[in-house]
């Protein structure tokens, strides 16, 4: 029997959740029913790089925009591989990859949110609704982004399909080996992963430490990430001086390894949250997590079973949500058992590619009714 071709389409293949996220779909699929590859429209990367590894083939567009050129060359390129399903990952992707499927007769459109994006002007959100027309599923990683999608967005209800995130379990790491690749930080260690942008909220939680630092040495802040935002947080960091030190790893494709070193995981976005992988890879590491009340964060983080949820962007909520924990160490190991519980039962890998691939059978099967 011959195997469905997948091709998933990304615009690159850096650290983030999202292409994580395609990994974890591409690591995990039926080899026995689908036969998968790679396409990234921009760029590679460092998880394009890992996906190689495995013997999944990963080819590279070097697309400049989605001008027809680029649709045309992605169109022939599809037709070339034979691809059965189109499955693109975020907007740039998403616009590129649809329409290329439809000049080459591609039989399945599938589209992934993974964010929920408010700097959309209005000629993106029409497009969006247009390309559904051109899609047989729109799968979105949280009930917040289906609601986003629905509502913001305007795609039809029949369209979307909502599809948890899924993550494998940890590496093997020892706390003593990662305060070792920190460095050995004074603890309790404080951390952050992710991308040093203004919307992740980094700057909100040194402000959280300033107050929690009067009078007294704090903790340990980590971040792990790189970004924009960087020369702007190291300049908050540096006033922190004396009452805490502050740590930049940079970007890291090992970041899951550093987790055992932290005592509390702090998600602080401020918007955009999707999902929140940051904080389902905490947990994973028996972390308790404060996070923001935010996007898709409340549907991974209980509040008060496996972390906090404080008000986005209230720095004064957020201190205490650290005080809180930091004061309580009995209530950070019951919140990080939850949170490793809640993780293994509702968000593995394996099962999120099983109903994704359920999702591409059932588009299939509807094109071949039409």
């Amino acid at each position: 029997m011959r195997r469905v071709r997948v091709v998933h389409l990304v615009e690159a293949l850096g650290t983030g959740g999202l292409e994580r996220v395609v990994q974890g779909l591409v690591r995990h699929a039926d080899g026995r029913l689908f036969r998968v590859e790679v396409l990234c429209a921009v760029r590679g990367g460092p998880v394009a790089e890992e996906i190689e590894a495995t013997g999944t083939t990963v080819r590279v567009l070097g697309a400049t925009g989605y001008r027809p050129r680029d649709i045309l060359r992605a169109a022939r390129l599809l037709k070339q591989i034979g691809a059965d399903i189109i499955h693109s990952h975020g907007h740039f992707a998403g616009v590129l990859g649809r329409c290329a499927a439809w000049w080459s007769g591609v039989p399945a459109a599938v589209h992934h949110l993974h964010t929920i994006d408010g700097t959309f002007r209005e000629k993106h959100r029409r497009l969006e609704q247009f390309l559904a027309r051109l899609s047989e599923r729109v799968v979105c990683c949280s009930e917040a982004v289906e609601t986003h999608a629905a509502r913001d967005l305007r795609i039809p209800g029949r369209l979307l399909a909502v599809v948890p995130n899924g993550i494998d379990p940890p590496p093997p790491a020892a706390r003593a080996e990662a305060l070792e690749i920190l460095g050995r930080p004074p603890v309790p260690v404080v951390g952050c992963v992710g991308s040093l942008a203004r919307h992740k909220g980094q700057a909100v939680l040194l402000r959280a430490m300033a107050r929690l630092t009067e009078g007294r040495a704090g903790p340990t802040v980590v971040f792990v990430g790189d970004g924009p935002e960087r020369p702007a947080l190291e300049a908050g960091a540096a006033a922190l001086a004396g009452r805490a030190r502050v740590l930049f790893t940079g970007e890291r494709t090992d970041a899951r390894r550093l987790l055992p070193a932290f005592d509390i995981a702090v998600v602080p976005s401020l918007e955009r949250e999707g999902f929140g992988l940051a904080a389902l890879e905490a947990m994973d590491a028996g972390l308790p997590v404060v996070a923001s009340r935010v996007g898709g964060l409340p549907e991974v983080v209980q509040d008060g079973r496996s972390g906090l949820l404080v008000p986005p962007g209230d720095e004064a909520a957020l201190a205490a949500a650290i005080a809180r924990l930091l004061e309580r160490p009995e209530e950070r190991v019951q919140f990080g058992a939850e949170g490793r519980r809640r993780v293994e039962s509702r968000f593995r890998a394996a099962p999120m590619a099983r109903r994704i691939e359920t999702l591409y059978e059932e588009a299939l099967c509807e094109r071949r009714a039409a």
